[in-house]
């Protein structure tokens, strides 16, 4: 791209006549055609301007330059082909003077072709479209400004600027091309300055040009180091002189700043930090292409601040210029990970990924807010070979200072990619349910390695449900809502159809109340995995998905009208510098011969017990002067407290390290109901005040008496009831704990009896294998049996131990015992699909009732407890499903 500020400029801007598939109209540029109501199709579409040229622009080099087109352009000038390009990112220049007709009007026509499917010109898999295909479509269009330009001195290009944050040395390279084919005046001066963060020359060099190329070492002493608490911008200007006069000017912002790793550790201007990012595809629905005015960058920046991120991942994507420029002023730090993703390898692709992503390097790599490169994402071994992410590794590397760069985000081994990589620190992402996230990072986790830091490049997304009422405008669906993203469809995301799937299931929740509850368990999902890492030294940093809901995801924190699912206070405790942490002891169990993990369950407790507990701090990128922590654990019914403490601290305590700040037991209180509690612990620091909430939930000693159990598989081990070896064993009055449902136990059950079935994975019933905390909403029914289970209308930790991977099908059951014999306790709602299942469902069986589930009442999955003694929430709700059985209005009195 050619510059110089101080040439004459004519916007092209504003309103084009427009043609595509047969229909001729007007657009708007800058634009993607779709979102201006166009057809989605390949094109080539035509965008036509009659532009009249000044006289005074005769002697002139007249350039036309665009901001970025998607994806081919082709440019006409009075009917003369001018020049073409391809790439959807980076700006580029034509030069169209020997066609221009000064004085006249000229026919300008651009014919554009965007990325489309297999059997187009340019199929999406085989070029570098980035992420938004996959959330909503490609799209086409002069996506960016686009002007033309007068030129009479020299211009400027491929500017490159390198600062050391560690000496103030600032180097620069750049070239210089005539405006005409007469060689450069030896009178031209060349210099370059350095501008201050408040407006003084901080040092300033004249330069000789050498083969068409100048080049300067400049110091700038007592330098000011750029970090988000304290963004400090210098400006470099290069300008050339005649006769006193400047006649060409660049400029460009940088500023002294360093990531690099130590370790484990991931330091900033040479001080530890914790990156907490949140992760943007560049979604826009009012505009498709990632354009956001200056209003909507700034704040986005500054609300997800207020949650506590300090990163903003440019996920698969590289957005207009003033997004880098303001992330620079406003102090926000920017992971860029360039726009590869599913890519068909070819030979043209290597070649085409070179240049875009040294284009993209061009123009971003001055910018002090982006630390972090990626150059892929999930790509396996066919994908990119070794040869393509050396070589775009090495490009990277060598125009970027200070910066960490990663090859490949979520590792190529996790994605069938190469074993080894070009990476400065690890990269997972991990979407699991819960209780695997733990046994995951420790799967991942290998000490035999070389230290360095474990940043999540993306993770920790939870499905919410939309309400159809909020995606109205001026009456109609908003259009956004048809798009199923390329890859995707109705089998994978049916978002498109959703009030076509459920109102038709006739559920006793609204939207708006099913909308809640998901939120509710979103906002508890993300906050249990936060936590967790927190807890772990050997991670640094993470990339929570998303920022906003798409086309084909609900999991964003803001959502399709950009309001914020949380409080951000609220959210902030556990998405902090600091944050404060809930821990326990560790245990040991002595079974079959030797030692196992005995993991206690941390938010269930049995009234009468004492429960023991840590309390942690994780600090971040500053150290803590901690004064008094206080704590308080109190019913939520009446605020009233059970117990209270406080622990005098009064220490400075370090950054970038875990804490223990002390320990303390809770003696549970003798209860005849369950209730739900609330931790709340403070800390007081010379900052700010930290604080952290956690519920609990306490229950009495629950009795099975009347059941016994028919096990003749062995899968109902540890459950303290009478066991029969036969069902002729079984007395009318007692009910049937079984893992089976036999053709023998129906019959019991058909003729009066009750039974309550406990089934693991696909069998007796039609179950399905599904995840309990991802991509689901649980819906809790008014039900006698579920009105003794303490809940607040949806599922929190109380369900960490009985969470299962398998539910039950509700279609394959109504099919089987008649709709009318299915009373739902606790639903599924799959939040992607919605189809039902059930975790917990009552069948009336003839003259009987049975009670089936899926949900693990001895826990055994991932880190949960390992026992039906240790899961205090599941031996409380089997005992509240037999004594619904037994006394069928009972409801936990």
């Amino acid at each position: 791209m050619l510059e110089n500020t101080l040439a004459e400029t004519l916007p092209l801007n504003g309103t084009w006549q427009f043609e595509l598939a047969g229909q001729q109209g007007m657009i708007n540029v800058p634009s993607a055609w779709e979102a201006e109501g166009c057809p989605d199709t390949a094109g080539p579409a035509v965008y036509r301007r009659s532009i009249d040229i000044p006289t005074s622009w005769a002697d002139a080099k007249i350039l036309l330059q665009f901001g970025a087109v998607s994806y081919f352009v082709e440019v006409y000038l009075n009917g003369s082909l001018v020049g073409a390009h391809e790439g959807l990112w980076t700006a580029f220049d034509i030069n169209i003077t020997p066609y221009v007709r000064v004085g006249q009007a000229n026919a300008l026509e651009l014919r554009v072709t965007k990325p489309a499917d297999d059997g187009d010109r340019f199929p999406y898999r085989d070029v570098l479209v980035g992420f938004i295909p996959y959330i909503s479509t490609t799209f086409g269009g002069v996506w960016q400004d686009v002007k033309i330009t007068a030129h009479r001195a020299p211009l400027f290009s491929d500017l490159h600027l390198s600062a050391n944050s560690d000496t103030g040395n600032v180097t620069i390279r750049a070239q210089v091309i005539p405006p005409n084919r007469d060689p450069l005046s030896a009178n031209i001066v060349w210099s370059a300055e350095i501008i201050t963060p408040d407006g003084q020359i901080a040092t300033k060099v004249e330069m000789p040009l050498q083969n068409g190329g100048l080049f300067a070492a400049l110091t700038v002493e007592n330098q000011q180091l750029w970090s988000p608490e304290s963004p400090s911008l210098y400006r470099l200007q290069l300008t050339a002189s005649q006769g006193g006069q400047p006649i060409s000017e660049i400029s460009r912002s940088f500023g002294f700043r360093k990531l690099e790793t130590q370790g484990e550790r991931l330091l900033l201007n040479d001080e530890p930090i914790f990156l907490r990012g949140i992760l943007s595809w560049g979604w826009n629905p009012r505009t498709l292409a990632p354009n956001f005015s200056e209003r909507e960058i700034r704040e986005e920046f500054r609300r997800v601040r207020a949650m506590g991120f300090n990163l903003f991942k440019l996920c698969l994507y590289v957005p207009a210029p003033r997004l880098f420029e303001i992330a620079d002023e406003e102090g926000m730090l920017l992971w860029l990970e360039m726009p590869m993703w599913l890519p068909r390898l070819s030979d043209h692709l290597r070649e085409q990924a070179a240049q875009e992503y040294a284009a993209v390097l061009g123009q971003v790599h001055h910018h002090p807010s982006v630390i972090i490169y990626s150059l892929g994402c999930e790509l396996s071994a066919e994908m990119a070979d070794a040869a393509l992410l050396e070589s775009l590794d090495g490009l990277t590397r060598g125009a970027t200072t200070g910066v960490i760069v990663c090859d490949n985000s979520g590792s190529g081994e996790a994605y069938g990619g190469l074993t080894g990589d070009y990476a400065d620190f690890n990269d997972y992402h991990f979407y699991c349910d819960l209780h695997y996230f733990t046994p995951l990072c420790d799967h991942f986790r290998r000490d035999w390695r070389p230290p360095r830091p474990w940043i999540f490049g993306e993770f920790c997304d939870s499905d919410d449900y939309r309400n159809p009422a909020d995606l109205v405008e001026n009456g109609e669906r908003m259009w956004w809502r048809n798009l199923l993203g390329k890859d995707g469809g109705i089998h994978r995301w049916a978002y498109r159809d959703q009030e076509l799937l459920v109102d038709p299931l006739n559920l006793p929740f609204t939207h708006a109340q099913m909308q809640a509850i998901s939120r509710q368990q979103s906002f508890i999902y993300r906050k249990r995995i936060l936590e967790t890492v927190r807890a772990r030294r050997d991670i640094r940093g993470y990339v929570l998905t998303g920022l906003r809901d798409t086309p084909i995801f609900s999991g964003g924190i803001f959502d399709d009208l950009g309001r914020s699912k949380y409080p951000a206070d609220s959210f902030k405790q556990f998405n902090n510098d600091a944050v404060l942490l809930l821990e326990q002891g560790r245990a040991r169990v002595w079974q079959h011969g030797g030692d196992r993990p005995a993991p206690n369950d941390k938010f269930n407790h049995l009234s009468g017990s004492a429960s023991n507990f840590r309390f942690v701090l994780a600090t971040g990128e500053k150290p803590v002067n901690a004064g008094d922590l206080r704590w308080a654990f109190r019913r939520k019914t009446d605020n009233s407290i059970i117990a209270e403490g406080v622990m005098p601290f009064h220490q400075t305590l370090n950054a970038a390290q875990l804490h223990e700040l002390g320990a303390f037991e809770i003696a549970m209180p003798q209860l005849k109901t369950p209730e739900i509690c609330e931790l709340t612990v403070e800390l007081d620091t010379a900052a700010h005040l930290l604080r952290n909430v956690w519920t609990h939930w306490l229950y009495p000693p629950t009795s099975l008496e009347n059941a016994v159990i028919y096990d003749p598989v062995g899968q109902l081990t540890g459950i303290p009831a009478a066991r029969i070896a036969s069902l002729s064993d079984l007395a009318a009055s007692q009910v049937l704990i079984t893992a089976l449902l036999t053709g023998e136990i129906e019959a019991f059950i058909r003729a009066g009896g009750k039974a309550v079935l406990l089934q693991s994975g696909e069998g007796s019933l039609p179950a399905r294998p599904l995840p309990f905390w991802r991509e689901s909403i649980k819906l809790l029914y008014s039900h006698p049996a579920l009105s003794a289970f303490p809940h607040e209308g949806y599922a929190d930790l109380q369900f960490y131990n009985l969470a299962t991977d398998y539910a039950l099908d509700t279609a394959s059951l109504r099919d089987k015992f008649g709709a009318d014999a299915i009373t739902p306790i606790i639903t599924r709602l799959d939040a992607r699909l919605f189809h039902l299942s059930e975790y917990l469902v009552e069948i009336s069986i003839g003259a009987g009732k049975l009670f089936a589930s899926t949900l693990h009442f001895s826990g055994g999955a991932g880190d949960q407890v390992q026992s039906f003694e240790a899961n205090i929430a599941g031996q409380w709700l089997l005992g509240a499903l037999l004594k619904g059985l037994i006394q069928p209005t009972y409801r936990g009195a």
